[in-house]
């Protein structure tokens, strides 16, 4: 085969049809927060409105590109996914060019790594702003990589401002391409000693100082500040899980010496890494950071562009890597599989580097073993056995295109496993249940539902302004939202569970219906159902509180048992208090058989508090009714995932409803925390009011 002829392009088309069966067939919808968000703004803009507050407004290439195909196709998912499948399809591209030259095999397995990464695939059709990033470095590599080592040097300021271009428009999308900072700064340092390419770089600062004015000055004109795009993301933020600068340092070590790369492996990004890893490690490897050739250049800058998304901070007031989220680190994917499909190829031909290969696999294997998901199963296993038996073997050159089928079809297992996961949510027969329960027959309606659910309609509504229809999340309901019109109550599994949801966190509403409120419709596969809500029930506004208490941990307070050595002023959510965990916190005991007396239908236990630990805690809220035969009712909350950043004060609640029919005489009712592994935790404001519910 011509490698550089028409048949190579068949290697290409087997990649598009691979990205758009994806789309076909593994097609999950939205996450609902940052996609929906980008949508709105995108359909806001359409109607003339920027949101000069919000931080998500200012990437650019996102909202604009999205804005247009909503107005070439109208709001909806084809017009969504879009953009992403185009921007895929380039990266592919890019990657395709730059390995074409060395064969259908080199191709063949480069495209495979791509295309295959598992969350490379799954974020190919989705509204997200990673996809973007990924295309613009790798196009920003690919104009550096050309004119060092293809264009005989010829044309340097055009190369230049294509290559500031390409980073302007990475920086517009999101922030993470300041990760490539650190690999700008080793290869123009690298370039200074060598003295070599001095005038790209030279015309690439002209080039970046003018497109920044440039943007900046559009800033400017339009907001009345150039650095309104910084003022606001400092205004947005928000302390979360990833806000490693206002945590323990335990939590910070762990991000960058675990965290990251036990990420990398678990999702299976590490693919490509391994093969340049175990080539790194043969003698003589640092000659490659020379960059002599092209494969230096590539191989280099998978490996610095590793480094820096593990230890570089993206604030700049204070060291915070990166969160730990693989959608982050989808640019990783394309550059990383240039060298690596090259590696691979040398181990078909000649077995180079195989026993760094191996060691590297077997590694891999017995590391993913032992962390959580299915790569060791899917991944790491299959591809040491493979590469084992051809090692040991020796595969004859004829039967080479059958090792690399069987490579690409191990890097597929994983992807084929989102195919099984779209076919439990069926995302698209979700949506028109809804758009035909909901939207087309109740016009006029107040729908309240989980907060994705909430958002998902109003992106299905075309986020239209109707006097006569409004949806609500579940926390910003009231017992007077109806304001006359009709209340429907709409469950759905799949959005509760994107919404962060457990049953516990639905309201009491949601948990209990009424038998005043009507059933009228449900999808038992689906897990959807849709109340007519005639009797709304909000405890706390429409019921009465049968007992109440608070315990803030300055004083002693009635039916509260505590021991004063877990007193302490070392911490306090208020006040100069708090309670430090040893086993059991203090504990609420109340008899209830006065409650009983008082109320002799069923009761709703409501609990309060706040929480602060230094790391992950499996401490956990229980309510029980004992007597003296022990526990006969036991409920219990785990803590941590309503920490959402350690070393923080958090809100945590518990609801745990008891039927009368439950209720044995000469019982208490007990309310405290267990800390089983006796970790650090410390409580705060430990408020329980207990309300009478119809029965």
């Amino acid at each position: 085969m011509n490698k550089k002829g028409p048949g190579s392009y068949s290697i290409l088309g087997v990649f598009i049809l691979a990205v758009i069966l994806n789309h076909l067939f593994a097609y999950t919808g939205h996450y609902g927060y940052d996609d929906l968000h980008y949508a709105k703004l995108s359909a806001d803009l359409l109607k003339g409105s920027f949101h000069v507050e919000d931080h998500f407004a200012y990437r650019l290439p996102v909202i604009l590109l999205t804005s247009l195909f909503y107005l070439l196709f109208g709001i909806s998912d084809f017009s969504s996914s879009l953009p992403a499948l185009l921007i895929t399809l380039c990266i592919l591209l890019i990657v395709f060019n730059i390995l074409r030259e060395h064969g259908p095999g080199t191709t063949f397995i480069g495209l495979s790594l791509t295309t295959f990464s598992n969350w490379f695939l799954f974020y190919s059709d989705k509204l997200m702003p990673d996809i973007y990033v990924a295309l613009t470095l790798i196009w920003a590599l690919a104009l550096l990589h050309r004119y060092k080592y293809k264009s005989n040097k010829n044309r340097p300021a055009l190369f230049a401002f294509l290559f500031a271009l390409a980073l302007l428009l990475g920086f517009m999308a999101k922030g993470t391409i300041v990760l490539v900072l650190p690999l700008l700064a080793f290869l123009i340092i690298t370039d200074i000693i060598r003295k070599r390419d001095l005038s790209f770089w030279g015309y690439s600062l002209l080039s970046g100082v003018v497109l920044l004015a440039l943007y900046f000055s559009a800033i400017w004109i339009f907001t009345g500040s150039p650095l309104k795009r910084f003022e606001v993301i400092t205004s947005n933020s928000y302390l979360n899980i990833c806000s490693y600068d206002q945590q323990s340092l335990r939590i910070l070590l762990k991000r960058i010496f675990t965290g990251f790369f036990a990420l990398t492996i678990y999702q299976s990004m590490a693919t490509s890494f391994i093969f340049i890893f175990a080539f790194l490690f043969q003698r003589k490897g640092l000659r490659y950071f020379r960059l002599d050739d092209s494969f230096s250049f590539f191989l280099v800058s998978a490996v610095i562009l590793l480094l820096s998304s593990n230890f570089m901070s993206i604030s700049l007031s204070s060291y915070s890597p990166m969160c730990l989220d693989p959608r982050h680190y989808l640019f990783l994917v394309p550059v990383a599989a240039i060298p690596a499909s090259r590696i691979l190829t040398a181990f078909l031909k000649t077995k180079q580097a195989g026993p760094q290969i191996l060691t590297v696999l077997f590694c891999m294997t017995l590391i993913s073993f032992f962390l959580r998901g299915d790569s060791f199963r899917t991944l790491y296993l299959p591809l040491t056995v493979l590469f084992g038996f051809h090692y040991v073997t020796g595969i004859k050159k004829q039967t080479r295109v059958l090792f690399i089928i069987l490579f690409a079809i191990v890097l597929l297992l994983g992807p084929l496993d989102m195919v099984s996961y779209a076919r439990q949510v069926q995302y698209r027969t979700q949506r028109e249940t809804v758009k035909r329960q909901v939207l087309e027959n109740y016009p006029e309606a107040t729908v309240v539902t989980d907060e994705v659910q909430k958002r998902l309609l109003e992106y299905y509504n075309q986020f239209r302004d109707d006097p006569s229809r409004s949806f609500l999340s579940f926390k910003e309901v009231q017992a007077d939202t109806s304001s006359g019109n009709k209340i429907l109550l709409l469950l759905n599994r799949h959005t509760r569970y994107l919404s962060g949801m457990e049953l516990n966190d639905l309201p009491f509403y949601a948990r209990n219906i009424s038998s005043g409120n009507r059933l009228v419709y449900e999808h038992k596969e689906l897990g959807i159902k849709m109340f007519d809500m005639s009797n709304l029930i909000i405890p706390e506004e429409t019921e009465t509180a049968v007992l109440s208490t608070f315990n803030d941990f300055e004083n002693p307070v009635p039916f509260w048992n505590q021991k004063e050595s877990d007193i302490s002023e070392q911490t306090s959510y208020a006040g100069t208090k708090a309670n430090r965990l040893s086993e059991f916190s203090a504990t609420f005991d109340y008899p209830l058989d006065s409650l009983v007396s008082a109320h002799p239908g069923d009761l709703l236990v409501q609990v309060r508090l706040f929480c602060f630990s230094e790391d992950q805690s499996s401490a956990k809220v229980i309510v029980s009714l004992e007597n003296n035969s022990g526990s006969y009712v036991w409920e219990a909350l785990e803590i941590n995932r309503y920490l959402k950043a350690y070393s923080n004060w958090w809100p945590v609640s518990f609801e745990v409803p008891l039927s009368r029919t439950d209720m044995k005489t000469n019982s208490h009712l007990k309310v405290y925390l267990w800390n089983a592994e006796k970790q650090e935790v410390w409580i705060d404001n430990f408020g329980i009011r207990v309300y009478a519910t119809p029965g």
